[in-house]
């Protein structure tokens, strides 16, 4: 039957078929759970782009702290995979709604202020493995990240392309950007999720987790 259907319709028909079973079965592209994006399995994963998601998933996080300006959807990823997880969020209604539903190893903060938003990070305890810039006051979030990375450890830019300056910012740092662009969740557009790695980044490997294919991916630093 597939190679009748081969022969009848249009290649383009069959690749555009494709691409649609992997954006609904695999991503999950529009699927929601309490408002939040899961992929194909029901697994909650984060506003980022499916190629920096493929790529996180191949770390072993179990022995991390991972500190995120912006809470969501990649919380209730990282709290499956991390030892510790401290965010914190501007919008009240969106804390509200995070804060019924996550576990004991999340610190969940609401700061309405900005400037006191982006130094939240300043008045938590110890240095992080992972720091995620995904919320607002990017660029104050990322000179305050800059100060709790432990060595060795990635800062994640959200929507790099429109933030220049805090992209910058990082590499003026001496860190390496990876970009990572393509679709993420929910969203019928295109963008670019960096990770920026400190030159002494080694993170150990999930090996029963297949790497993601070649493509979509830059690196500068």
């Amino acid at each position: 039957m597939k190679n009748i259907l081969r022969k009848i319709l249009p290649r383009r028909l069959i690749s555009a078929a494709r691409i649609l079973l992997i954006m609904h079965r695999e991503h999950g592209h529009v699927n929601r759970r309490d408002g939040f994006p899961v992929n194909g399995r029901g697994e909650y994963q984060p506003w980022l782009t499916y190629p920096l998601i493929e790529y996180l998933k191949g770390f072993d996080f179990s022995q991390k702290r991972i500190f995120e300006f912006g809470a969501g959807s990649s919380t209730l990823f990282w709290v499956s995979r991390a030892k510790h997880v401290e965010s914190v969020e501007l919008d009240r209604r969106w804390f509200d709604s995070l804060v019924k539903i996550v576990p004991d190893n999340v610190v969940l903060n609401h700061q309405s202020d900005g400037i006191s938003y982006a130094q939240k990070i300043i008045e938590a305890d110890g240095q992080f493995d992972v720091i995620v810039v995904d919320g607002a006051e990017r660029y104050r979030s990322a000179e305050a990240a800059l100060k709790k990375l432990i060595p060795g450890g990635m800062i994640i830019l959200d929507n790099a392309e429109w933030y220049p300056n805090t992209a910058e910012l990082l590499r003026g740092a001496g860190l390496i950007e990876v970009r990572f662009s393509g679709f993420s969740p929910v969203n019928a557009f295109t963008s670019t999720s960096s990770v920026f790695l400190h030159r002494d980044f080694s993170f150990p490997l999930v090996t029963d987790v297949r790497q993601p294919p070649v493509g979509g991916v830059s690196i500068k630093g």
